[in-house]
């Protein structure tokens, strides 16, 4: 019998959480609980191993690009990219560079809307 191991299934199981995490980002009736889901995700240091890098990244994308929008939630997505900012040292040099990033480390809400209009 074939048998996916354990670390892989987690891995597969948490990368399809994203996923769905990502689906719902993008739309302001689930925007908040679903980045509420990932605000705490990332409040542990497991979150940014390479195995979920890709998917974190597609979510924060989907972030960087609605949360100023009306509907959605700017302070949390600006919470949510500052906490991912603070941890770019644990990303790939390439997902690290993002833009999304270039601005999270000044704490004004202007800082993060010219992040969100890169």
């Amino acid at each position: 019998m074939n048998s996916i191991p354990s670390m892989d299934r987690h891995i597969q199981q948490t990368n399809d959480r994203l996923l769905c995490i990502k689906q719902h980002l993008q739309n302001p009736a689930n925007f908040q609980t679903a980045a509420t889901e990932l605000l705490d995700w990332c409040g542990d240091p497991r979150a940014f191993q390479r195995p979920f890098e890709q998917s974190l990244m597609g979510c924060l994308t989907v972030v960087s690009r609605v949360a100023a929008q009306q509907g959605f939630d700017l302070d949390l997505g600006y919470r949510l990219l500052a906490v991912c900012a603070a941890n770019r040292d644990k990303f790939t040099p390439k997902s690290a560079g993002e833009k999304r990033f270039s601005h999270c480390d000044v704490s004004s809400h202007s800082s993060l809307l010219q992040t969100l209009c890169l």
